[in-house]
């Protein structure tokens, strides 16, 4: 449980400071990433990322919950992403769901990243 939360933590850092190289090391190629307005392949969000439509200054986790399904890793994160989104400076409250399960060759990948607004009542 443990190790895919290292995981996490180092996809979360990977992107924010736009290392592709460790992106594609931890996601699936056919990985896929929702947003609020659409979904993205790995090299897609890889784009987005580089070209800094998505530009991660700061990522604030409060909790998280890891639940285990045979060999997939299913982590909830609670958090506030400030970024700067197409120019705009955003801060936004997601709930992010994370799917890692085994690659070909037994190593857990990414294979679906879901953001979903919190709205606190």
């Amino acid at each position: 449980m443990e190790k895919v939360v290292e995981m996490s933590r180092k996809l979360w850092n990977a992107m924010k400071d736009v290392n592709v190289e460790v992106v594609r090391e931890l996601v699936h190629e056919n990985a896929e990433f929702v947003h609020m307005t659409r979904t993205l392949s790995r090299e897609q969000e890889i784009a987005v990322l580089e070209a800094k439509n998505i530009d991660m200054k700061n990522i604030d986790f409060y909790e998280y919950t890891v639940r285990t399904f045979g060999t997939t890793e299913i982590i909830l994160t609670k958090l506030d992403l400030n970024a700067v989104v197409r120019g705009n400076d955003v801060t936004n409250t997601f709930v992010v769901t994370e799917v890692y399960t085994p690659a070909e060759n037994g190593e857990l990948k990414l294979a679906s990243l879901a953001f979903t607004k919190r709205i606190e009542a």
